[in-house]
């Protein structure tokens, strides 16, 4: 394709001269009508001569003409220069082109002269013969005549065959990683991190883990990628001849080794079926741009290393070649050749077909080139025409398209509403299920919490009562000894006597009875005693028998002593004899000792292997100690001696390397000069034989040359051919081009001549003309004169004609083409849209058009009005939502304490109902008596004149704090020169941020801004050094805390620290940055035991300074500190990633800060002060979600303890970034992070100083302080009425401090109000209830100077508005000065119609200026009075006449792009409100629930107190409370819970009945009532006379009832239709004594 390209333009520049040529010589003359040129008939004008075409139809001739046409002669370099100010783009491109690029690069190379298999290499041939043996004509344009072509194509040989080999790299590592990669140019440098290579490893090892370092910026951690490649080539057995060095790939010291390296690597792996395919052969089959080889080219020279041989390199591993293929014949080369140029044949048949149609074409050409004056006018007319018909039809199809767009994106606004509606709806069960299900995991989980808790302190519960028990039975046991030892002495003489008498009376007894049985005693004791005997015998045989072994060790005593003597005897005698004895004793020893010797011996002699097996058992064992021991020693010394190995084997090599270059050197002259005649004989022997080959075959050759020679010419000429049938139109054109670019330049020359002479020629002219014209007019005269009437006829018939036909074609041309038009005119209103809309916001002076056509936007159509209703509408649901959720957290806390006192039996159960009552049922119940209805419920009218003057007051004293920062800061002060408790700070925080409505809206964020920043520069003018603002507890950061606790933050600090800590801690359950030496030795040694089973030999407690030399701690610990630097160098990526998103509100309460700071320590550097803030930023804000990010929705679910101590160990290092100070003595181990601190410190300096950089608020919100002055609404305020008078107190308690002069504004509003209480008692028309202020200022405090400039300003921007929409121009004050006619003032009556059309709720701009009604003003009326203002301004100095009044336009233009960012900021509040909205209903349902099972609590024990039987009470027989029990008994009606029966009067004299109209008091008595309960909670009262029932007398009673009047402050109930009148607490009383018993 580029050849085809290239021929086309050459083609172009051909033509071009030979136009050129034709016109060579010009003369200065008038202009005549173009001749035709002289030739004969049967040639083509030259202009239209093709030199291929002719080629092939002048083929019979023997010798082609001479090269005499210019389009045969190459261009020149100036010629295509010449071009650069032709109106043609082609030319124009050309003469870049020329101007840019050499001969060489324009150069193109045929296919007959590229070596088949590698295009764009040209083939090696001699220069000084052409195809018929001819001397090549030398040119000197673009060609390779002028060159040693084959010198310059073969020094790129070597780089393009590199880059082949890396696109072969490339795609085998494509194919590995299944990813694409840099291309092949840039694949060296993405090489250098490892990171590719790393990648190749883990995909050919899917089943490990690898730890890839990635970072953009190469450092020398990428080694590590490395590295894991190089012991992947240990892996797979690499041999060393192919493998790289580290300096090698990282310093680029031999890229092409490292490409070697990849090709051995993937024949390796094929060869060991690894992968399953090879790496391929892309060696003539990449093209690369000259550039590129050139680059590639000057690298391999610069590197000067020996290119590695990639060829046969899968012989080198075993690999069997692919079977080549079969050799191509001579027709199947044919067939190929034809059907690649395919293409080029067809192209050439239509360039003939092309040629021999423009042959016919020429004439045509001719007679158009003598008319082309007339046809200049003619098309000159027909544009105009066609261009006014456009812009008419343009104007109208704009004005539509603005129509359809506002409809169109009303409706697609609207059915986004409606879908947005249907999905909610749709998906609204769902929804309500999955809250349910959420709500009961969350009970059952604190269900289960508490249980916990219980079962961790049962232990101490039991142990206290036992404790107390013990005590109780302690100290009641002492007073019963106490007691005992008082009465001790009469107790014991008493039972002294008792017993003595009780003894004698026993002795009485027993002697009468033992005198009367006297005889049979005496037989007992007779025959007791002869029982006893024979008792006394048998034990005494048992007891001989027991000591049997003792009586026989007493005989053998015995009988050893008799022994003794008869043997002491018997040595006496032998004593006599001792010598015999002495002799006899000696034989017999000796004769036993020789039976054991020969006993001994023989054994020896049968166990003679075994112990000398076993002796040399234990010569080996006494060796291999020896030996082990050695080894050991020497293993000490292993390293010593590696290293001595090491370097005498270094000093060897270098001795015999350098021997070997001595020697080298000593005969290279020799060897070069032997190598030299070697290769010159070897290339001699190879040329003698090539010629005498050729020789011997020279007539073959040269028919085989010619004969290819021509086939290739043949096929050249065929392709030429079919390439100028394909650039046929591109060549016409560009004819045409040239031929009107060198017409023009004829007349721009002869003009240039006439110029020169204008006055003769004028002169020359004029009598000319002037005579002419004379007697042409009297000829024209004449005939008209005479033709009249028929000329008449004739032109209108012929203007007629042409007209309707005209008007025919064109309707025909537009009704075919209708789409297409459409399409062109929806694209050029389009870009004339965003042109004129891009001047309109990024153009410094837009013009007057563009602030015409987008001046609608500055209308408030109904979609903004319902946008900012319903804004107002969810910020008032906010407020109610924030207040009731306090409410009811409020409530719930306090039932919390009552029901944890109720346990503990501190209260009763009625205390706990009754705060229930008063607050129980749904959470919207709790403001039973505050609710919030969607209209104001503090009506003015309901007030009287006092009241409402109050709360006028209230109005602005509300206005005066929020628009005044002063009083509020300096409130904020005191609070903390006071010492004020926690609990008093939060209520003043949260009434704070009430005040300020919790900045849900621009306004309210603004003046909160403004009041923090007012604060900051309060307290940093009271601190007299910069360690008191350090030490400072701050109340503003309270309100800043709060502020940012808003979904908006929340987002971003998800958005900031999600990935991070998902990616690096949550995802990675293995991670672990202990930087303690001393708790990672510890753990590796439990793990080493747990994966051993064994205890460890490491001792376990040694200092940490032996534990960080442990080879294991120490890899551990180096992990670790690389772990945390990434991480938090990731941090700081994604902080200056994500810095422009960081909330406004946060960024300018930095900058202030900053800027106090620097006002008030002038004296210290700008970069400490930035690094406070930078810790200050980071202690506040960041420090928390980094440390706790579920509770600040960072992440949904709870981290481990693992996780959040790794999170803690993160924070400490950033921390330590955000301190701006090195690791010290408390952490020296981290102290190698030092460096990476002090790079990330400066860093995250600029960070912060990027941070501050932001806007003032003035211009983010479009807000000033003078803007509620002209806002056509007020700023409303929801708050609560006792948030109003506690404001009130705390600014009365504060007054002093607050306003510091007694004329100041403040001082006025609050003597107007007077005291909080009295206004509390006087205003309680609205109870409690959330009202909405409308907040007014004292205007005579609040006046803005400007503000009539402002107001005629907006008016004659009002003025303007309507001006330019009426009347065009080309600036504004054309328009102002341009005279009025009736036109104008129809379209001024159709403009007022439009925009003021009954019905339409859309507002125009500036609706809001106060001037006249402009619908009954004329037109002139309304110029008028934009003049005078216009003039009155210029006189203010507010605008200029020198920029045609351009600054009202510019006004109008940034009036017009605030408006449509207020839209995107009203859509970014709307997404906020129903953010928090949602946030704040899942709160509300969380209290509700919990709420809930209080309720559920409270209920359960109400019913288990009524169910409580308990000890039956005993009732006092024949009493009216025992027969009215019988009754109930024997009629079988006793309730459930029990029923009692009182007199009237009874009741009286308790204070329970009051009154009871129609029944005198005096009959009381014989009056009951009947109080029972046969059901929870509901109360059965009946009146009775006597047995009969009274008519009337009988009510039920819940409890509720009872509870809500008694909280409603109702001291008495009525019964019985309002005939019985009952004190309630008594009732309540009498209820809950009788049916509860709690007191």
């Amino acid at each position: 394709m580029p050849e085809n390209l290239y021929s086309a333009a050459r083609q172009f520049i051909d033509i071009g001269k030979l136009s050129i040529a034709e016109h060579g010589s010009i003369s200065p003359t008038p202009p005549t009508p173009p001749t035709p040129p002289k030739h004969s008939s049967l040639v083509r004008p030259a202009s239209m001569i093709l030199t291929r075409s002719d080629t092939v139809r002048r083929g019979s001739d023997p010798i082609p003409p001479p090269l005499i046409h210019a389009h045969t002669a190459p261009l020149s370099t100036p010629d295509l220069e010449s071009l650069g100010r032709s109106s043609t783009n082609q030319l124009r491109t050309l003469s870049k082109l020329a101007q840019a690029t050499t001969a060489e690069e324009l150069a193109i190379i045929s296919p007959a002269q590229e070596v088949v298999g590698l295009r764009g290499r040209r083939r090696l041939q001699r220069t000084d013969k052409t195809g018929n043996n001819r001397p090549a004509q030398r040119t000197g344009g673009y060609g390779w005549e002028g060159r040693n072509w084959m010198d310059k194509q073969r020094q790129f040989l070597q780089a393009y065959e590199y880059l082949c080999h890396i696109g072969e790299a490339k795609e085998w590592i494509e194919d590995v990683i299944q990813r694409t990669i840099p291309p092949i140019v840039e694949l060296e440098e993405a090489l250098r991190d490892g990171v590719t290579l790393a990648e190749v490893v883990e995909s050919l090892n899917p089943h490990r883990r690898f730890k890839i370092f990635h970072h953009p910026r190469l450092q020398y951690r990428h080694s590590d990628n490395i590295a894991i490649f190089f012991r992947y080539l240990d892996e797979v057995e690499l041999p060393d001849l192919f493998r790289f060095e580290l300096i090698d790939l990282y310093e680029k010291k031999n890229i092409p080794r490292v490409i070697h390296c990849i090709h051995a690597l993937s024949w390796i792996l094929y060869r060991k079926g690894i992968v399953s395919f090879r790496i391929g052969n892309l060696v003539g089959q990449l093209e690369f741009a000259p550039h590129e080889l050139e680059a590639t080219q000057k690298g391999l020279d610069k590197l000067g290393a020996n290119m590695p041989s990639f060829g046969n390199m899968g012989a080198d591993f075993g690999v069997i070649e692919e079977p080549p293929e079969p050799e191509e014949t001579e027709e199947e080369r044919i067939d190929r050749e034809l059907a690649e140029h395919e293409e080029a044949v067809v192209d050439l048949q239509a360039q003939i077909r092309g040629a021999v149609l423009r042959m016919q074409l020429g004439d045509v050409m001719q007679n158009l080139w003598e008319s082309e004056e007339w046809l200049v006018d003619l098309q000159a007319r027909i544009r105009g025409d066609f261009t006014r018909q456009i812009m008419g039809y343009r104007l109208q199809m704009r004005h539509f398209a603005i129509l359809l767009q506002s409809s169109a994106r009303g409706f697609l606004v609207r059915r986004r509403q409606a879908g947005g509606q249907k999905m909610r709806k749709s998906v609204e069960k769902d929804i309500l299920k999955l809250q349910s299900l959420v709500r009961a995991s969350k009970a059952r989980r604190a269900v289960q919490d508490q249980r916990s808790q219980l079962m961790v302190a049962a232990g101490p519960i039991r142990d206290i009562q036992a404790t107390f028990r013990g005590f109780l039975l302690r100290k009641q046991v002492t007073a019963q000894e106490e007691e005992a030892k008082s009465t001790a002495a009469p107790v014991a003489g008493l039972q002294a006597a008792a017993r003595g008498l009780l003894l004698r009376k026993k002795l009485d007894a027993d002697w009468v009875e033992l005198d009367s049985e006297s005889d049979a005693i005496a037989e007992l004791q007779s025959a007791a005693r002869a029982l006893l005997l024979r008792k006394n015998l048998d034990g005494d045989w048992m007891t001989l028998d027991s000591e049997t072994d003792a009586i026989t060790g007493l005989q053998a005593a015995v009988r050893g002593a008799l022994l003794r003597k008869i043997m002491e005897k018997e040595q006496g005698e032998l004593q006599s004899e001792p010598d015999t004895i002495t002799g006899l004793q000696a034989a017999v020893r000796g004769l036993l000792l020789r039976k054991n010797l020969e006993g001994e011996r023989f054994e020896l002699h049968s166990e003679t292997d075994a112990i000398t097996g076993l002796q040399a058992a234990a010569r080996a064992a006494i060796t291999r100690n020896k030996v082990s021991m050695q080894t050991e020693a020497l293993k000490s010394f292993t390293p010593l001696w590696e290293t001595l190995q090491a370097a005498s084997r270094g000093n060897l090599a270098r001795r015999k390397t350098d021997a070997l270059k001595a020697e080298l050197q000593q005969h290279s002259p020799v060897l070069d000069h032997l190598q030299a005649h070697i290769r010159a004989g070897a290339v001699r022997r190879e040329l003698s034989d090539t010629l005498e080959s050729l020789g011997d075959a020279e007539d073959e050759v040269l028919a085989l040359q010619s004969m290819t020679r021509g086939m290739l010419e043949r096929d050249r000429v065929s392709e030429v051919l079919e390439a100028l049938d394909q650039e046929e139109e591109s060549i016409t054109q560009l004819q045409s081009q040239i031929r009107g670019a060198l017409c023009r330049q004829h007349h721009s020359d002869f003009l240039e001549e006439l110029e020169t002479n204008e006055e003769e020629v004028a002169a020359l002219q004029s009598f000319a003309r002037a005579m002419l014209l004379r007697d042409t007019v009297a000829q024209v005269l004449d005939d008209l004169d005479e033709q009249e009437e028929a000329i008449g006829e004739i032109q209108a018939a012929a203007k007629a004609f042409v007209v309707r036909a005209k008007y025919e074609d064109k309707k025909r041309h537009y009704n075919e083409n209708m789409q297409k038009v459409v399409k062109i005119q929806s694209f050029v209103r389009a870009k004339l849209q965003g042109e004129a809309y891009k001047s309109l916001t990024s153009g410094k002076n837009p013009p007057v058009n563009a602030v015409k056509n987008f001046v609608h936007l500055l209308n408030d159509s109904d979609f903004d009005f319902n946008e900012e209703v319903e804004f107002e509408r969810m910020r008032k649901t906010v407020v109610q939502q924030v207040r009731q959720n306090e409410m009811l957290e409020q409530y719930i806390d306090q039932l919390d304490i009552k029901i944890a006192l109720l346990v503990k039996n501190k209260i009763t159960l009625d205390e706990v109902v009754r705060h229930q009552s008063n607050f129980g049922g749904h959470a919207s119940n709790l403001l039973a008596n505050s609710s919030i209805a969607s209209v104001n419920q503090f009506d003015l009218k309901a007030l009287n004149k006092g009241s409402r003057k109050k709360l006028e007051s209230y109005q602005q004293l509300f206005f005066a704090l929020q628009t005044q920062p002063q009083y509020l800061a300096r409130l904020f002060k005191r609070i903390r020169e006071q010492g004020t408790a926690e609990k008093e700070c939060k209520r003043i925080e949260h009434l704070m941020m009430g005040l300020f409505g919790y900045a849900q809206k621009r306004r309210e964020e603004y003046y909160l801004l403004k009041l923090i920043g007012r604060s900051i520069v309060e307290e940093v003018k009271g601190c007299n050094t910069l360690q008191d603002y350090l030490r400072g507890n701050f109340f503003w950061s309270r309100i800043l805390q709060n502020y940012t606790r808003s979904p908006r933050d929340r987002k971003y600090l998800r958005d900031l620290l999600g990935p991070l800590i998902r990616d690096n801690i949550i995802e990675d359950p293995e991670l672990d940055l202990e930087s303690d030496p001393m708790q990672i030795y510890r753990s590796a040694i439990n793990n080493e035991e747990l994966r051993t089973g064994r205890p460890s030999n490491r001792p376990l407690e040694i200092p940490r300074e032996l534990a960080i030399k442990d080879p294991e701690t120490k890899a551990l610990f180096i992990d670790h500190l690389r772990d945390l630097r990434e991480i938090c160098d990731q941090f700081l990526d994604a902080l200056e990633e994500l810095l422009p998103r960081m909330p406004y509100g946060l960024r300018l309460v930095c900058r202030q800060n900053f800027e106090a700071l620097c006002q008030r320590f002038q004296r210290e550097p700008q970069q400490s002060l930035l690094q406070i803030i930078t810790n200050w930023l980071w202690k506040s804000y960041l420090q928390p979600a980094v440390t706790t990010p579920e509770n600040v929705g960072v992440m949904d679910k709870q981290l481990s303890p693992l996780q959040k101590r790794n999170l803690g160990e993160v924070a400490k290092v950033l921390g330590q970034i955000a301190l701006g100070r090195p690791f010290g003595g408390d952490n020296v181990y981290l102290q190698p992070l030092n460096a990476f601190l002090a790079e990330s410190t400066e860093r995250l300096a600029n960070i912060t100083e990027n941070l501050i950089t932001v806007p003032d608020a003035e211009s983010t919100f479009d807000i000033d302080e003078f803007n509620d002055l002209y806002a056509k609404n007020k700023p409303t305020l929801y708050i609560k009425m006792t948030d109003i008078f506690a404001i009130h107190n705390l600014i009365a308690a504060e007054l002093s401090n607050l306003s510091l002069t007694r004329d100041d504004m403040l001082r006025e509003i609050m003597q107007d109000l007077g005291s909080a209480k009295h206004n509390e008692s006087e205003m309680t028309a609205a109870g409690s209830s959330d009202i909405q202020l409308f907040l007014t200022p004292k205007l005579h405090d609040l006046e803005d100077p400007d503000a009539d400039v402002k107001a005629l300003f907006m008016e004659t921007k009002r003025c303007i508005l309507y001006i330019i929409r009426v009347q065009t121009g080309a600036n504004l004050m054309e328009i102002l000065v341009k005279p009025i006619g009736p036109e104008d003032e129809h379209k001024w009556a159709m403009l007022l119609r439009d925009d003021f059309a009954s019905g339409s709720n859309t507002r125009t701009a500036y609706s809001d200026a106060n001037m006249v009604d402009v619908t009954r003003m004329s037109y002139y009326d309304l110029k008028r009075i934009a003049l005078e203002n216009v003039m009155r301004l210029e006189h203010m100095g507010r605008i200029s006449r020198k920029n045609h009044y351009q600054d009202m336009l510019n006004a109008i233009a940034v009036d017009i792009r605030t408006k449509s960012r207020r839209r995107v900021q009203r859509q970014r509040e709307l997404e906020g409100v129903r953010l928090t909205l949602a946030n704040l209903h899942e709160k509300a349902k969380y209290l509700e629930q919990q709420r809930k099972s209080y309720d559920d609590y409270i209920e359960q024990a109400m019913a288990t107190l009524q169910n409580k039987k308990g000890r039956k009470r005993f009732l006092l027989p024949f009493t009216k409370q025992y027969n009215h029990q019988r009754e109930l008994e024997r009629s079988g009606r006793v309730p459930k819970f029990g029923s009692y029966k009182y007199s009237a009067r009874a009741l009286s004299d308790k204070g329970v009945l009051v009154s009871w109209q129609g029944i005198p008091e005096r009959d009381w008595g014989q009056i009951n009532l009947t109080i029972s309960c046969d059901e929870v909670g509901v109360f059965a009262i009946e009146g009775s006379r006597g047995h009969i029932q009274m008519p009337g007398a009988s009510a039920l009673v819940p409890i509720e009832d009872l509870l809500q009047a008694q909280f409603e402050a109702h001291q008495f109930m009525n019964l019985f239709e309002g005939c019985a009148r009952l004190n309630v607490n008594l009732l309540l009383h009498l209820l809950y004594k009788k049916f509860y018993r709690t007191q």
